[in-house]
């Protein structure tokens, strides 16, 4: 399969480690591609999910991709999110060569863009997690 060059790959709200989320057609997506920088954009592991304890080869294998692909050079940055908030607490570092952080700012065409999880806008959220348990 030919693979689609991108300038930027922007995926969000995986949720792996949830039964809702589509690794396969994802790996086939990702397989696709080879962009010059993918930007995970919160929610790409669904923390709160895996305490079923239900992580399918498949939602593995994304995760493999995603390494794969930073080994071959596509720069990565994993934006936290709201699902994948422990690692909120690790804002602005590296795990290899995959940047983990709470925002995202890049230059785009000259311009300063940045990228963050839409749930910083949910203040219900924010701010009443006992809800949620």
């Amino acid at each position: 399969m030919k693979k689609r060059r991108l300038e930027i790959a922007v995926l969000s709200d995986i949720h792996l480690g949830s039964y809702a989320c589509h690794a396969e057609e994802l790996l086939t997506y990702l397989s696709s591609i080879d962009p010059k920088i993918l930007i995970l954009n919160g929610d790409i592991i669904d923390a709160k999910r895996m305490r079923n304890n239900y992580f399918p080869p498949a939602h593995l294998k994304v995760i493999k991709k995603i390494f794969s692909l930073a080994a071959k050079g596509t720069v990565v940055h994993y934006i936290t999110g709201n699902k994948d908030e422990p690692f909120r607490k690790i804002d602005d570092i590296y795990m290899g060569t995959i940047q983990v952080s709470n925002r995202l700012s890049l230059k785009l065409n000259g311009k300063n863009t940045l990228f963050f999880h839409g749930d910083i806008f949910d203040f219900s959220f924010r701010h009443s997690h006992w809800l949620l348990n």
